[in-house]
């Protein structure tokens, strides 16, 4: 066992002493491993919960510095000690996995006071650092020493012993499919981690791979330019200033662009030379010209060619029927499948660039990802804060909405997509990729999806009703047919905000129990229902029901008839018997049996014009408080002669 091994490469160090630096990689098949929290400690105070704001921050702050730092050891230490900021923790280090030896080592450390921890090399599977390296996903023990559960070595404990740590919590680094390494935190005191806490670690786990993968591009193509300058034959010579020029390129465009994988797209395509396209892994085109039709995606030919690809970690080559050539190039990470490059044409120079570009790519698609999930958490955030009752407001609340131009001065649009709750997260981000939806706040909350905004951004319209007609239209063209409810809010501020989110619920469901099902509505659009029931005491609706519709309800109440049911469908039939009948599946005399007993119930005044109007705005209204169920259709067991 090595518990101080300082062979290159395994020497680590204190942040910010540079030294040449390699690694290698660790295999994944399949996607990432279970998460593992090993042995059974005695209570222990946990990790800070680190908000989800600060974790954006931090997100945000590592993805500045992909753009801007070019030293390899100060945005890795910046990882680092924003790392131990998130998890109030007295150390981080990560480390670098040595195939050739199946161990893996500490290569960078921050608040390590000893040199013979700085120095640790693991074999994989060993203590909390070699299970995370080796990509048991995450790892995490109360106190280290104390902990039989996991493999020890006496070595090791002694080095642990001499640093006073008693929690670690380690976090595979994973790109490409590949496990490079691990980000740990520990302390001196027992500590466990809570959710949040591990989702912070997950997140900057992967904030330091793409760190890593960034520098060590850096430094590949200094290596390069070496190379070049000490000479070589022409053809080699020609072909590393190709690489250079790529390399250079696409790492101008990841500084340019950090949050997109556009940038990067953009470089590519113009130095392949080839027509190119970038797909989501359920085919759809993300960018780039639309090489092949759904259903040539979907044949069998390209899915084996993608198949390939993720599994070999290289381009594959698929060959059509009609003659086209393609070559395809699957982007993953940890044996996640993040998007697909199709390139028309084959020939072994623009292969080669394609393949050469797949760590650029899947770089962009992380940070992109990262800052993506950072973000939708923010909102969610946000918005439980402005409509939940529950939830207090915390003092940075003002400044948090005017990063989406909310502001307490200003009126607000709130949305409520009535849409089934298994289909309320995927909902949810294709709202958030609308043309037109800007910086909307956008959340799944109470198993829909809330939308909120500052009516300037709502387009044309009374109380977003521009809004709500993109978002219904935007996300049924997408085939996701939903009910949008609309609500106008006079400021950006809490107590309005939830106001406005309770009256666009109501809409939305009273829209949905007068028997629309997809499109969008206001109070306004609902017309006479809509103001009635805007009244919140509900004082106004039940005497309306009362008195133009009662004596029909408790007739239905004693005989357990249909005869509102009937008046229902007769209005909406445009008061013609047929298509009522057929509705309600009885014979058009049953329609006008069951109509006459109305009129023994109500008197003759309820088909002049003023009394049809009444008693449909009754019907409207009582359909959208919800029958009585001793009333419902179901429970009338045959009678359907005449109501009688």
């Amino acid at each position: 066992m090595e518990g101080s091994g300082s062979s290159s490469p395994g020497q680590s160090r204190e942040a910010g002493v540079g030294r040449p630096w390699s690694y290698a990689p660790v295999l994944i098949a399949g996607h990432g491993a279970d998460r593992h929290r090993v042995g059974r400690m005695k209570p222990a105070p946990p990790f800070p919960e680190p908000s989800q704001d600060a974790i954006l921050q931090a997100v945000g702050q590592t993805a500045v510095d992909l753009a801007n730092v070019g030293d390899r050891g100060v945005m890795l230490g910046a990882v680092l000690r924003r790392t131990r900021a998130l998890l109030g923790a007295d150390m981080a280090y990560f480390s670098l996995n040595d195939l050739h030896s199946g161990t893996t080592y500490i290569e960078l450390t921050d608040g390590v006071r000893t040199p013979e921890y700085r120095a640790i090399r693991m074999p994989f599977g060993t203590g909390v650092l070699g299970r995370a390296a080796a990509g048991a996903g995450t790892v995490a023990t109360a106190d280290y020493l104390a902990d039989r559960a996991l493999n020890h070595l006496s070595g090791i404990d002694t080095i642990v012993r001499g640093e006073g740590v008693r929690a670690i919590a380690g976090a595979p680094m994973r790109l490409g499919g590949r496990v490079v390494g691990a980000l740990l935190v520990a302390h001196r005191a027992p500590r466990v981690l809570g959710p949040a806490a591990e989702a912070a670690l997950e997140h900057m786990a992967v904030q330091a791979a793409v760190a890593l993968e960034q520098t060590r591009r850096g430094e590949e193509i200094r290596r390069l330019r070496t190379t070049r300058d000490d000479g070589s034959a022409p053809g080699a010579r020609l072909r590393l200033e190709h690489l250079l020029h790529l390399d250079e390129r696409l790492m101008g465009a990841m500084a340019g662009s950090t949050a997109e994988a556009a940038g990067v797209f953009a470089v590519l395509a113009e130095s392949v030379g080839h027509p190119l396209s970038l797909h989501d892994p359920s085919g759809a085109l993300r960018t780039g010209r639309r090489l092949l039709t759904p259903e040539e995606l979907a044949g069998w030919r390209l899915r084996a060619a993608v198949r390939t690809s993720q599994q070999a970690g290289g381009v594959a080559i698929a060959h059509l029927p009609g003659g086209g050539t393609y070559a395809l190039l699957a982007i993953t990470t940890a044996g996640e499948h993040l998007a697909t490059l199709v390139m028309e044409g084959a020939d072994d120079d623009a292969v080669a660039r394609l393949a050469h570009a797949s760590a650029f790519m899947t770089v962009a698609l992380l940070v992109e990802r990262a800052l993506a999930q950072a973000d939708e958490a923010a909102q969610t955030t946000l918005v439980e804060e402005l409509v939940d009752s529950r939830v207090p407001p915390r003092p940075t609340l003002g400044s948090r909405l005017a990063q989406y131009g909310i502001s307490p001065d200003v009126p607000a649009t709130v949305l409520v997509v009535d849409v089934e709750p298994a289909g309320a997260v995927t909902a949810a981000r294709a709202v958030r990729g609308l043309d037109g939806a800007g910086r909307w706040l956008v959340s799944v909350h109470d198993g829909h999806v809330c939308v909120i905004a500052s009516a300037g951004t709502t387009g044309p319209g009374c109380a977003g009703t521009g809004a709500a007609a993109l978002v219904a239209d935007g996300l049924a063209a997408a085939g996701t047919p939903v009910l949008v409810g609309a609500a106008h809010s006079p400021s950006g501020g809490p107590s309005d905000l939830r106001r406005a989110h309770t009256e666009a619920a109501d809409v939305a469901a009273a829209a949905r129990a007068l028997g629309r099902t997809t499109g969008h509505a206001d109070f306004a659009s609902l017309g006479a229902v809509g103001a009635v029931i805007r009244d919140r005491t509900g004082t106004t609706s039940r005497e309306i029901v009362g008195r133009h519709l009662g004596p029909v309800l408790d007739y239905d109440r004693r005989r357990r008839t249909r005869l509102a049911d009937t008046l229902w469908h007769w209005f909406a039939a445009g008061e013609l018997l047929a298509p009522a009948a057929d509705a309600l599946s009885v014979h058009p005399n049953t329609v006008r049996q069951r109509l006459e007993r109305v009129d023994d119930l109500l008197g003759p005044d309820w088909r002049t014009p003023e009394g049809r109007f009444h008693l449909h705005l009754a019907l409207r209204l009582h359909r959208v408080a919800g029958p009585d169920r001793s009333a419902d259709p179901a429970t009338d067991h045959g009678a359907a002669t005449a109501g009688r």
